[in-house]
Order: structure tokens, then C-alpha cells, then sequence
């Protein structure tokens, strides 16, 4: 995996790498079964699957969820960065000129760069109809190094490009949490303007009943971001205002 991270890539690939880097689950994480992870930034929502812990880590922009199990070992990411021109550029020519959809076409430029690794590569597949519903729609594929085995799923918004990675110590380990990540990729779905703003009550609630006496506004405490059911609430970056289409032009 070491020659993987001796080139650039994009936030979908790099949350992959890092999944692969800390592959170690901590037992004493906190247990987060079954509960509905909410990016207000993003518009975004996902259902954690039962029997997974759930954390956010604030430190890595783009990275709204991260997600594990330690029986067999197995780590989901959830990341999502603005669609921005810039982006639309990296993707190689070939890969911009395909008539297949944006979450192919970004899947071409990311499976350029594994390709040029040697890395196996499984076959793009079509996400479940349900993301297809909810306006996102997806797709996914399989890549290993006989070391690190993973899972990808691609979805696009208007503006957002939007990655879902399992990854694995073993073939058999990714096979085991495929239901799990499959589970998870259905949930996902875009909020209305009315989930939105009933996420916002939940925070604005949350933020009044905190202790008068409690850290001031540099402290680490994260009171704007994505909200979890039971009351947890993860930070994610911002979403960028985008007033022309990414898709044009490059020079």
C-alpha cells in the first residue's frame, strides 16, 4: 500500500488510504449501533448500520463519518467535497468525455491512478435504486493490494461528490461486511429543506442547554455540524455556495 501514497489523489481515494492506515479497531470505542448520522452542511444522511461504532474526525476536512467493526475487522468512511470546476479538470479527458454519469466518470479517474499502481481492480457496478430515488445516484467497485481489500461507492449531488469506502484486511473480511456497507449505501439520501431545518432545532436545542460555564467558541467542542438521533453532534466542513457548472472547458 506504501506505493499507493506516493501520488496525489482525490478526497474519495485519500479517505480510503487513511481507512487502510488505521485498519486497527480500539474495542473501547463507544458503541453507536443503528443510529442516523445527519451532515446539515451537506444535506446529507446515512443510517449507521447496526453493530457498527460510529465516530467523526474533525481533523481530516471532507471525512463526515467514520464507522467500524472488529469481528472481522472493518472500517467504513464517509467523505463528501465540493464538485468544483477545479475537480471536473483532474479527471483525465477520456474519463470527461464518457457518456456514463458523473459518479462513473469520477470512478474512471480514480481507477486511472490505481490501474497506473497495479492494484486489481474489480468491475464498475450500478448503486441500489435507492439512491437513485433520493437524487443520488451511484455506483461501485472493488480494488485490493493483497494487503488492504476495499469497497468504494461513488454519489453526486448538484454539488457535492460523495464517497462511501469499506475497507478490509482480507477478501473474505470485505465479503463479510458487504451486506453491512450495502446497508448503509441504501440509507443514504439528500434532506429537504424541511430536514434541514429540523436537524438545526436539534443543534440550536442542544447548543441552549449547554452549561453557561462550559468552554468559550475556540474550544473543541463540536456544536455546528452533523447531528447523530441520540445527540451526538459531528463537525463537517462547510459547503461552498457554487453559482456556475463544474463542467466545462479545460485547459
Amino acid at each position: 500500500m506504501q506505493r499507493i501514497r506516493r501520488v496525489a489523489f482525490p478526497l474519495a481515494l485519500a479517505a480510503a488510504l487513511v481507512a487502510a492506515a488505521v485498519l486497527a479497531v480500539d474495542d473501547s470505542s463507544a458503541d453507536l449501533d443503528n443510529l442516523v448520522f445527519t451532515s446539515r452542511p451537506n444535506h446529507l444522511r446515512l443510517v449507521v448500520p447496526r453493530g457498527w461504532r460510529a465516530s467523526d474526525l474533525p481533523s481530516y476536512p471532507g471525512l463526515l463519518l467514520w464507522m467500524a467493526r472488529s469481528d472481522p475487522q472493518g472500517q467504513m468512511q464517509l467523505t463528501a467535497e465540493a464538485f468544483t470546476h477545479e475537480l471536473y479538470c483532474t479527471w483525465p479527458a477520456s474519463c470527461r468525455a464518457s457518456r456514463d454519469g458523473l459518479p462513473s466518470k469520477y470512478a474512471c479517474a480514480i481507477r486511472s491512478k490505481l490501474e497506473a499502481q497495479r492494484l486489481r481492480l474489480g468491475p464498475i457496478q450500478a448503486g441500489p435504486r435507492e439512491n437513485e430515488a433520493a437524487g443520488l445516484p451511484s455506483i461501485w467497485f472493488e480494488y485490493d493490494d493483497g494487503k488492504h481489500f476495499l469497497r468504494q461507492a461513488i454519489a453526486f449531488s448538484d454539488d457535492r461528490a460523495i464517497s462511501l469506502v469499506l475497507v478490509a484486511p482480507t477478501g473474505e473480511a470485505r465479503a463479510t461486511h458487504t451486506r453491512a456497507f450495502e446497508q448503509a449505501l441504501r440509507t443514504m439520501h439528500l434532506l429537504s429543506d424541511e430536514e434541514t431545518a429540523r436537524a438545526e432545532g436539534v443543534v440550536d436545542a442542544a447548543v441552549a442547554g449547554a452549561p453557561s460555564d462550559g468552554p468559550g467558541p475556540d474550544s473543541n467542542i463540536l456544536v455546528d455540524g452533523a447531528v447523530i438521533d441520540a445527540g451526538a453532534t459531528f463537525e463537517s466542513a462547510p459547503a461552498p455556495t457554487q453559482t456556475t457548472s463544474p463542467i466545462g472547458p479545460c485547459q
